[in-house]
């Protein structure tokens, strides 16, 4: 039957959703690069991190020196370890920047991955959708040839007039060229599908019948806007982000202190002739005097800004994408129902028309308008019903569920 194409949502047995996704992320070139950013950046930031770190420092001094019977030499060996506690203290600035880069390299990464995942929901449906449409196409031409054969028949038997045969054919050109056009359809929807997750014609040949998915009653804007700023990871970067550059902004502000240089080890070697060894320890103090840490408050203070626009950024997306997606889903939901109204309507107009042309209280043209109007019901009910599973995914996916 034709209405059981619309009571179930197909799924490609071979490909569950959450599949195509994991694998048109692994195969995507836009999430490639995003990754690859992610990497470098982290790399960077590793490598400006340990520059700050304590190094090992090693002297040799060797000069003249007087003692009792002359001139004798002096020789000092110093192994050991140097830290700058300025540059542990005041948070050096190369760091905070490799910080912010690769916070927002996670941010780019973020985007990208869901950016992928909308795209692939919108092909795997469209798809199904396509392969639907043509079934539907492909019974509404078996209908009208075999109504075409009907009124060759009758007209034969003299029980109906030649123009019955001649309105039977032209629907039947009509449904040749609708299946031509939903044939094209279904093979540019698969292709699509195919490309971006890296599958095979074999893998999409398959289909499941799934119930439709649970019903999602249509959330309150507010309460969804609320849960997707909770759990969308791009928020929760770009949050972070801004803790660490207000940091950053303290840290700097301390910039002006004296900076100490702390040396230790352990020193030998020959001190007025006779053998000396032991501990040793070294400390500098400077104090700088230029306006090089005002300039580094106010660098801090500009990517504390940035940080902050970048936050209000992604919270206005997520908003944008959020509510349009809540309001998607209820048009679409309210279309589905009206579509599946239709559908009744068309189908019961159908059997009408068909017991009165059998009676004789329809003409022909009677009966394929209400077959047209039927075949067109049925196909804006299946595009209904993947436009709402198109849709709630959407929404799932925006909200972080």
């Amino acid at each position: 039957m034709l209405q059981a194409l619309v009571l179930a949502v197909s799924t490609f047995a071979n490909l569950p959703l959450d599949q195509a996704q994991a694998r048109a992320l692994a195969a995507s070139p836009d999430v490639a690069i995003a990754r690859g950013k992610v990497a470098e950046e982290q790399a960077l930031f590793e490598q400006a991190r340990a520059a700050f770190g304590p190094a090992l420092v090693g002297n040799y001094v060797e000069g003249p020196q007087g003692a009792a019977e002359g001139t004798v030499a002096q020789r000092l060996t110093t192994l050991g370890a140097s830290i700058t506690l300025g540059d542990l203290i005041a948070y050096s600035p190369a760091v905070a920047q490799a910080n912010a880069n690769l916070r927002a390299a996670a941010f780019d990464f973020a985007n990208a991955q869901r950016t992928e995942r909308i795209n692939v929901i919108h092909l795997y449906f469209g798809a199904l959708s396509a392969n639907a449409t043509l079934t539907a196409r492909r019974q509404a031409l078996a209908s009208a040839q075999a109504q075409e054969r009907a009124a060759q028949l009758r007209y034969g038997a003299g029980d109906a007039p030649h123009l019955d045969v001649v309105r039977a054919a032209v629907a039947r050109a009509q449904a040749e060229a609708a299946l031509a056009t939903a044939q094209a359809d279904q093979r540019n929807a698969y292709a699509a599908l195919e490309t971006e997750t890296g599958v095979g014609d074999g893998e999409l040949a398959a289909l499941a019948e799934q119930s439709a998915p649970g019903p999602l009653a249509t959330p309150d804007v507010s309460k969804s806007l609320d849960a997707a700023l909770a759990r969308r990871p791009e928020i929760a970067s770009a949050q972070s982000n801004v803790a660490a550059e207000e940091h950053a902004v303290s840290v700097a502000r301390r910039g002006g202190l004296p900076v100490v240089t702390l040396t230790g080890g352990f020193t030998s070697g020959v001190d007025s002739g006779f053998k000396t060894s032991g501990p040793s320890a070294t400390a500098s103090v400077s104090l700088p005097v230029g306006g090089g840490a005002h300039a580094r408050v106010l660098a801090e203070e500009a990517r504390l800004a940035q940080a902050r626009a970048q936050l209000e950024k992604a919270r206005r997306e997520v908003t944008n994408e959020v509510t349009a997606a809540v309001r998607t889903f209820a048009a679409q939901s309210s279309a589905l129902d009206a579509a599946r109204r239709a559908f009744s309507e068309a189908s019961m107009e159908l059997q009408a028309t068909q017991t009165g042309y059998r009676n004789g209280a329809s003409s022909s043209l009677d009966v394929e308008s209400a077959r047209a109007t039927y075949t067109q019901a049925l196909v804006d009910q299946i595009s209904a019903t993947y436009a709402k599973a198109e849709a709630q995914a959407t929404l799932q996916l925006l909200m972080g569920m």
